[in-house]
């Protein structure tokens, strides 16, 4: 599986400047958290948190192009609705 840098920037209304480090952080986190349990980051992928008033933007390594492949039964959502 071939992999690549992602990079997410939100632009926001202004943030307070006390508190750009934590939300740059927490957002990058959460990014990279997710991307990780969705199987779509390399073992040794590296987040960069950025933040600015208006900004907050997270740079991500490794990033799988697309989600591995997975096998669902067809009839899985028709047996619990019929």
């Amino acid at each position: 599986m071939t992999h690549q840098n992602l990079l997410v920037e939100l632009f926001v209304e202004e943030l307070p400047p006390k508190a750009l480090k934590k939300l740059g952080e927490s957002f990058a986190n959460v990014l990279f958290e997710q991307l990780r349990d969705a199987g779509l980051t390399g073992a040794s992928a590296v987040v960069t948190p950025y933040a600015s008033p208006r900004r907050l933007a997270a740079h991500v390594t490794q990033v799988a192009r697309k989600l591995p492949t997975k096998r669902f039964s067809k009839n899985s959502c028709r047996s619990r609705w019929a």
